[in-house]
Formats: C-alpha cells, sequence, structure tokens
C-alpha cells in the first residue's frame, strides 16, 4: 500500500511538472496581436476577407482567454492560429486587388484595340 502512494505521489509530481514546464507563449502572443492590429488596420481587408479577419480576431481572444487559464500550450496553438489568419485575410486582399487590376489592365487593352481597330478603318 505504501509503494503504491509513493508510485501515485511522485506520478502525480511528473504530470504537475511536465504541465508547468509549458513554456509562456509572450512572442506568439504579441506576433499576434501585431498581426490583428496590422490587418484590423489594413484598409479593404475588412470587406475583401471577412470570414478570415474574424477567424484571426477569435482565435486571438481565445488564446487570451487560455494565457489568463494558464494553459499556455492551447495559447500558443491559439496565437499561431490567429497569426495564420490574419496572413491569409492579408493575402486573399492582396490577390483580389491584383485580380482587380488584371481586368483593369485587360479592358485597356481592349479599349486600345477597339481604338485602333476604329482607325484602321
Amino acid at each position: 500500500m505504501r509503494i503504491t502512494s509513493i508510485a501515485l505521489l511522485a506520478a502525480s509530481a511528473a504530470l504537475l511538472a511536465a504541465c508547468s514546464s509549458a513554456p509562456v507563449p509572450r512572442e506568439q502572443m504579441a506576433v499576434a496581436k501585431s498581426a490583428v492590429e496590422r490587418v484590423n488596420a489594413s484598409p479593404g481587408i475588412v470587406s475583401s476577407a471577412p470570414v478570415e479577419l474574424q477567424a484571426a480576431r477569435d482565435k486571438l481572444a481565445r488564446a487570451e482567454r487560455a494565457m489568463s487559464n494558464r494553459d499556455y500550450v492551447q495559447a500558443r496553438r491559439l496565437a499561431e492560429q490567429a497569426s495564420v489568419d490574419a496572413r491569409l485575410a492579408e493575402s486573399k486582399t492582396a490577390a483580389l486587388r491584383g485580380e482587380s487590376a488584371v481586368r483593369e489592365v485587360q479592358e485597356s487593352i481592349r479599349s486600345l484595340d477597339d481604338e485602333l481597330q476604329r482607325r484602321g478603318q
């Protein structure tokens, strides 16, 4: 009985040590906050990537709750996901802007072609 109690106590201590050994993800939280603030301040992202932006905000809020609960593993994971979602929102917005620029150039080319056709007749 005494050996079982000692083994149980040792296992509990090891488990507590393992749980408390997760480092505080300060850097990941700072990166996530910066990324979310950056996309919040960027014009066009709110309208062009609202789902991705909201996902980044939600995950950052959940990461902050996990930090206050000292669940550093969960906080790190959510902070990293928030950063990725923020970058996705930026990338999606850039892609949409690029597509718009391509359409404008194509329209200009069509207009020039039409003008050349009219002058050539």
